[in-house]
């Protein structure tokens, strides 16, 4: 299997602040499915995969930057920084959810309680919502830069991955 683009440190320090102590295994699932989900379909399998296995190649995409473009100086924050918020928006919504032989629990002690569902939402849409937008940044760094890129096969264009919750009602 090949590595993940961001550890699970990276996913708490390019995106919202969340707990130190949450489990490394279960922030790595979210950063696989992000990159399955939403990065790989923005970027086209071929340089995905030339991304996963020489990810020197790509600093700046990563890690973003500034560039010229047609006269003007253009940023964009980077492929790892919109991963770390699909990857936090993901475990928005999902986090405290454990599977156990007993069946899906959530975690609860006399000191904390679960957010409500209503919330939950609202921060996963939000945080997708960043998401989009960094992933957007990287895309037309690509666009601006085809002749650097050329396993990248993209239109321009950002497909949706994902379902909009929306709350009606208390």
């Amino acid at each position: 299997m090949q590595p993940l683009l961001i550890t699970a440190n990276e996913v708490q320090t390019l995106s919202r602040g969340m707990s130190t102590q949450m489990d490394e295994k279960k922030i790595l699932v979210y950063v696989r499915e992000s990159e399955d989900i939403d990065i790989k379909s923005a970027l086209g399998d071929g340089l995905f995969l030339d991304l996963k296995t020489s990810p020197s190649n790509y600093f700046d995409l990563l890690n973003g930057g500034e560039y010229d473009y047609c006269g003007s100086k253009r940023t964009f924050v980077g492929i790892k920084k919109a991963l770390a918020y699909y990857s936090f928006a993901r475990i928005m919504k999902n986090g405290d959810y454990n599977v156990t032989r007993f069946g899906t629990t959530v975690k609860d002690s006399e000191y904390s309680s679960s957010a409500a569902y209503k919330e939950k939402v609202s921060a996963y849409n939000d945080a997708f919502s960043i998401a989009d937008s960094y992933l957007k940044e990287c895309v037309r760094y690509l666009n601006d830069n085809k002749d650097k890129f050329p396993l990248y096969k993209g239109k321009g264009g950002l497909k949706a991955n994902r379902t909009v919750y929306k709350i009606i009602g208390e």
